[in-house]
């Protein structure tokens, strides 16, 4: 009998009638190893791994159980339909499911069994027993596609037992381009213990010319393990209520007991067997005889149709609402048939009176899929609430938890109602994230800077408070990031703001139906092989050229030619501006300001100027014109505000955005303050981007998403997004249409004349700093690459104007810098921990790194084979990448 640790061990040992009960645990110092009141008679030390044995016949247990002959093992239900019992299996219930599947799956001693089962659930016995019975491989691996389906097929899995609910885990590129690829090895899925619900995404993911065949298994552990199995034809199989419950496997019938008259069709699900008896050993009265299992109550419910069995839920997931009967996995099938979804979950939770939909997806939002199920069912079936979450929680065996998701629920709407625990809650994040003791009268009257905070450290801790309390954690996200009031005034207009929304609610109907998003973080990527240390790498690094600024170089170099010559130009903390000649490195010329210039050049040559010239601002709101031949001033100009936004030229004027929400018209040879456009109350802190030659694009830090039209100075449209922009926008298909991407991690495409959404994408687990790159792949079809604080680089391909994953590569620090393309086939990204990483653009894979002396926050600029990039060692580099074919 295997245990979970986490179990109640001395009670269960002290009801079985084991002799010998053994612990394995990885080494730890001063952990007390006493278990069932007494040390281990025994223990081993193998690696770091410690093994203990008690023996149990010596510590006087009371044994309440009399073993059957030919015990095989002891296994026990999970306990969500009531107490766990624990059924002793003997061999011949077993004996059965082994022979049928041998045959079904066709297993040889050529077999790579992967052992993906927890051995507290009776599936594991089919992994072992079928490897041991057939003489093939059982592979114990972590849950990698890279390593279940390595290059080298020799140990590539050909057998995958699993629940749905973790396959579908599996990101929709995983599924695709590995485990149902056309060259995949792998002969055999089989999905069991939980209803499948995904069908319509295994037939969209399974490469046309791949062969493995997909089973779904049925069974109850009262009767261990399996009951039926069903071979899927997905080309006739429409949705997941199409799936039958198969065959019956030897020595075991299925019965559909109907409930009442009316529904002649439909009744419990009931498995008889005269000879796969089990016996439940906890059962507290009868004999063994009458506690042995020969009929079993499923608890499930069955359909039959033209002879056929199909799945229709359990008991409890038939509920009565506002007087209505409601078959919550009727929702579920619904939901599924959603294009973009992944997997969903519908959970009833009684004392709210709450029908709730929870589902994970790369791409779709809570209103998309609400707006989706108002089409699809009755008015009666609406979800109160759609969550969306990044994988489904599952319980030790890998099915989904509803008392999980009932649970996140609860917590997630405990919102603190007043305002000394709004206070309290603020102050423990805060501790944590600078990491110092302080208490609330400390910090009350100062700004968020002020007590060492930064932008990054505000938008990392009101994400986690937004786990819980997304309300409160976006409202005061941008007021900490704007100095201009206190942490006090802050909290204070939070709580007012959300004390208002809380009355607002109570003021809405009973059966309001609202849309929540929640965020649950898990990360599940895998390092890319680098090279072959063994072997001379053929890519190299030359660095050319640096020039000392003096300070951190965190801005991007702008690069700008101009006839023959090449200009690099980029702002230091130091206050230095430089233009270099971007091949030779000689210096053009050296502007000082009194200020840290973070924003990155902007260069014209654009009507009235003669001569090329570059124009940026600083941190005291100065901005300053200067030519890139000679590096001769030509003016220079205070507007009041912080900059650290890049500019753009149109029209005869240069346009630049300032920390007051303002964007202003500035004369390009004078300098002088035109207009001003007030796009926002709050910040703007992205590089402005011109489409068109017509529409200035923007976004800020209160999450706004704009466009002005230069022609007559306003803004043309205003859309509202979740959280601050830090990104620059970025512009595709002609200027047609600009992706936005918020810190969040989403990322929104927009029309650039109107602002019409056309698509969102929510599969980054992480914050996003770095902006978007964007490659014409075909029609209608592009490549965006962008880098995430979660240290992964990702792709994501649109097609039609749906976003799906690509790729995504785990670098070894988070992203902030932009990705830049390196010829056709590879690409540029740059952690912060100033390593260099060329990538695959095909597949992600690191072809080659470099690493620079310090940090880099720095987008480099690419000319064919030459990188340049800013360096927080205060060096600005010119690097040549070359590659030795």
């Amino acid at each position: 009998m295997f245990l979970d640790p986490s179990q109640d061990v001395q009670a269960i040992t002290s009801q079985v009638n084991c002799k010998i009960l053994i612990t394995i645990k990885e080494f730890e110092k001063e952990v007390s190893y006493k278990l069932i009141g007494k040390k281990p008679d025994k223990r081993l030390i193998v690696f770091n791994m410690i093994i203990d044995f008690h023996d149990l016949q010596q510590s006087g247990s009371q044994h309440t159980y009399r073993h059957i002959p030919e015990h095989s093992y002891i296994a026990m239900t999970s306990g969500s339909t009531g107490e766990p019992k624990h059924i002793e299996v003997p061999v011949h219930c077993l004996q059965p499911n082994i022979d049928d599947l041998t045959k079904l799956f066709e297993i040889s001693p050529q077999d790579v069994i992967y052992f993906s089962t927890p051995l507290t659930f009776d599936p594991s016995m089919i992994e072992i027993l079928l490897a041991c019975m057939n003489g093939a491989s059982l592979l114990i691996a972590p849950e990698k596609t890279d390593i279940l389906f390595p290059e080298n097929k020799e140990n590539s899995v050909t057998f995958w037992q699993t629940t749905p609910s973790k396959f579908f885990q599996y990101s929709n590129a995983d599924i695709k381009n590995k485990i149902l690829s056309a060259n995949s090895t792998l002969k055999t899925l089989a999905l069991g213990g939980e209803p499948l619900n995904g069908v319509k995404r295994v037939k969209e993911l399974k490469d046309a010319m791949n062969k493995t065949r997909i089973f779904t298994l049925y069974g109850v552990t009262e009767m261990s393990c399996w009951a039926c199995v069903a071979e899927l034809d997905l080309s006739k199989i429409l949705d997941d209520r199409e799936i039958p419950l198969g065959e019956c496997l030897s020595e075991t019938q299925i019965v559909v007991e109907p409930s009442n008259h009316q529904e002649k069709d439909t009744g419990r699900i009931i498995l008889v067997s005269k000879t796969r008896k089990c016996v439940i050993l906890n059962k507290s009265i009868g004999t063994e005889e009458e506690n042995s299992l020969k009929f079993i109550d499923t608890g499930d419910i069955g359909e039959v149709r033209n002879g056929t069995i199909y799945y229709r839920g359990r008991k409890d997931d038939i509920i009565k609402r506002f007087g209505h009967k409601v078959n919550l996995q009727a929702i579920e099938a619904a939901v599924m048939q959603c294009p973009r979804v992944k997997t969903c979950s519908c959970v009833w939770l009684p004392k709210p009176m709450l029908l709730v939909v929870y589902f994970s997806s790369e791409s779709l939002s809570s209103q998309e899929l609400l707006d989706f199920l108002k089409c699809k069912l009755d008015d009666k079936l609406w979800p109160d609430k759609t969550i969306k979450v990044d994988n489904l929680p599952t319980n030790p065996h890998g099915k989904v938890s509803k008392r999980i998701l009932s649970q996140l629920f609860e917590k997630s709407s405990q919102m603190p109602k007043t305002l000394d625990s709004l206070r309290s809650m603020f102050l423990k994040e805060l501790k944590v994230s600078l990491g110092l003791n302080l208490t609330y009268e400390d910090i009350k009257h100062k700004d968020f800077f002020a007590i060492g905070g930064t932008s990054f450290l505000a938008v990392s801790m009101c994400n986690r408070l937004s786990l819980m309390y997304p309300q409160f954690g976006k409202f005061i996200l941008p007021f900490l990031v704007m100095r201009r009031k206190t942490i006090d005034e802050i909290i204070q207009l939070a709580y007012q703001e959300l004390n208002l929304e809380i009355k607002k609610s109570k003021k809405r109907l009973k059966r309001s139906r609202s849309n929540t998003e929640s965020f649950i973080s898990t990360a599940q990527s895998t390092k890319k092989l680098i090279e072959n240390p063994g072997q001379q790498s053929p890519e190299e690094y030359v660095v050319l050229w640096s020039y000392d600024t003096g300070k951190c170089v965190d801005a991007s170099p702008t690069l700008y030619q101009h006839g023959f010559t090449l200009y690099v130009t980029v702002g230091s903390h130091s206050g230095q501006i430089v233009v270099i000649d971007a091949i030779s490195g000689l210096t053009k010329g050296v502007i000082k300001v009194k200020s840290r210039v973070e924003a990155a050049v902007c260069c014209s040559t654009e009507a009235p100027l003669s001569t090329p010239c570059g124009m940026v601002g600083t941190y005291d709101g100065t901005v300053v014109c200067f030519t890139l031949e000679t590096g001769k001033e030509l003016w220079r100009i205070n507007v009041g505000s912080m900059i650290k936004s890049k500019g753009v030229c149109c029209k005869g004027l240069l346009y630049i955005a300032s920390y007051d929400g303002n964007i202003r018209c500035m004369d390009l040879l004078t300098g002088e303050i035109k207009h001003t456009i007030k796009v926002a109350e709050q910040a703007i802190s992205a590089d402005l981007v011109l489409a068109k030659q017509e529409y200035i694009l923007l976004g800020t830090l209160s999450g706004a998403c704009a466009s002005v039209h230069a022609e007559t100075k306003t803004v043309a449209w205003r859309g509202v997004l979740g959280s601050p922009v830090f990104a620059s926008p970025a512009l595709y298909d002609n200027d047609k249409y600009v992706v936005f991407a918020e810190v969040s991690g989403e990322i929104h495409c927009r029309t650039v004349e109107k602002g019409i959404q056309i698509w969102k994408y929510q599969g980054a687990k992480g914050n996003i700093f770095s902006s978007i790159y964007i490659k014409e792949i075909d029609r209608l079809k592009w490549q965006m690459v962008f880098g995430c604080h979660d240290n992964k680089v990702y792709s994501i391909m649109v097609k039609n104007f749906q976003p799906l994953l690509h790729w995504k590569t785990q670098l070894t620090a988070p992203i902030y810098s932009t990705p830049r393309s390196l010829g056709d086939k590879l690409i540029l990204a740059v952690s912060n921990n100033g390593i260099l990483c060329i990538l695959d653009s095909d597949t992600g894979t690191v072809i080659s790194e470099y690493t620079l002396p310090n940090e880099i926050f720095s987008t480099p600029a690419v000319y064919g084979d030459y990188i340049f990039i800013g360096c927080r060692n205060d060096h600005l580099y010119s690097l040549k990448y070359i590659l030795n074919v």
